[in-house]
């Protein structure tokens, strides 16, 4: 195996059974979202699109673009007949074909440690992201448990680590985004950024 798209291709026929992820912290990370009637959300790394039940559940008008790099995975996705506002695309997060300007939340869901190529990923949300949309990166199974798995499950992603709260603030904030809250518990990990041009530097 020599990347990291053949890895989750691999895992995607049964990444739904081997989800450990109460629907309780699903529901926390959308709740944070704060999404309303008519947003348009971007799910990054939707994987088979997990978090796309509980954005239906909460307001079903919204437009809910679900993109993964590993196109088996959105194949899985696609078999679950989600309702027409889910579009799902493969898609790289560092390059995407969306306007400036178009969402008003970006949500990247237990995948932010293996971008590669982070500053390129940032400055394409920046870019995509309205003014004051929101940037929610959030691990709802903890910091510590999600780095001790990356370290010991395959060599391909045993130094994608999520680092902690200071960091990514100051990391993330360097792209002109603001940091709007932060949540470092032993089971749940979520950080939320606005977009604001004012600070972009």
């Amino acid at each position: 195996m020599k990347s990291k798209k053949e890895f989750f291709n691999k895992l995607a026929d049964n990444w739904d059974k081997s989800d450990i992820v109460s629907p309780e912290k699903y529901r926390r990370i959308i709740f944070e979202a704060k999404i309303m009637k008519g947003q348009n959300i971007l799910d990054v790394g939707t994987g088979t699109g997990v978090l796309i039940p509980y954005i239906l559940e909460v307001e079903r008008e919204t437009n809910i673009f679900a993109i993964d790099f590993a196109e088996r995975m959105i194949e899985k996705l696609k078999e679950k007949n989600f309702p027409v506002n889910v579009r799902p695309f493969v898609m790289n997060i560092r390059d995407t074909i969306f306007e400036d300007n178009f969402f008003d939340r970006v949500i990247v869901n237990s995948c932010y440690p293996h971008f590669e190529e982070k500053p390129s990923v940032l400055r394409e949300i920046y870019r995509i992201l309205k003014e004051n949309g929101f940037l929610i990166i959030s691990h709802p199974t903890g910091r510590r448990f999600i780095n001790e798995l990356h370290k010991t499950t395959h060599p391909l992603i045993e130094r994608d680590i999520l680092r902690g709260i200071p960091e990514l603030k100051r990391f993330i904030e360097k792209f002109g985004f603001l940091f709007v809250k932060g949540i470092d518990e032993d089971d749940f990990f979520l950080l939320v950024f606005m977009k604001s041009s004012q600070i972009y530097r």
